[in-house]
């Protein structure tokens, strides 16, 4: 009976644990770095821990919606800027950092300034003010026919630009 010798890894397996193990520990590092479990939390510093951010967050800071309230802002970041629904809140805060992570990774070159809200952040935006203001907005307008995807509808920003924080940096 002959005795079973073990097999010596292969070369590409060696190297492809070797890279496995270096993308865990820079993807670690890297999380670490960028602060990364700040981003699991609604506190508005979190949105800070970029320097583009620097002018907004301190805009913010001096806006009424960052007031606290028994130790609690009236509104956060992600109350305007993301879903109210659990799973569509957590869906697009991934897709949100993950573009942020890959531009500030692979597109340094071509970063602005300052962040600027696209098409789909625009509209969740629009539905956090008029979710959260309309008792107070329904005596002025009919918040119903700003809602959704009502093209010609006048968007609560056009006249209240600078709450929140400014526009424009």
């Amino acid at each position: 009976m002959g005795l079973h010798k073990s097999q010596p890894w292969s070369l590409s397996a060696k190297i492809l644990i070797f890279l496995v193990v270096v993308i865990i520990i820079s993807g670690g590092y890297t999380f670490y770095n960028a602060k990364g479990f700040s981003y699991l939390s609604n506190n508005p510093e979190a949105c800070n821990n970029c320097h583009v951010m620097n002018d907004v967050y301190a805009n913010y800071m001096s806006d009424p919606h960052s007031l606290k309230i028994n130790g609690k802002e009236k509104a956060t970041c992600s109350d305007c800027h993301l879903p109210h629904g659990f799973v569509s809140k957590w869906i697009a805060k991934a897709q949100s950092g993950l573009g942020h992570g890959y531009a500030f990774t692979f597109e340094l070159d071509d970063l602005p300034v300052n962040l600027s809200a696209n098409e789909k952040s625009k509209k969740i935006v629009q539905q956090n003010c008029i979710n959260c203001h309309s008792d107070y907005a329904g005596n002025a307008i009919n918040p119903t026919t700003h809602a959704g995807n009502n093209i010609q509808a006048l968007q609560c920003v056009s006249c209240h630009e600078n709450v929140g924080h400014r526009r424009g940096f």
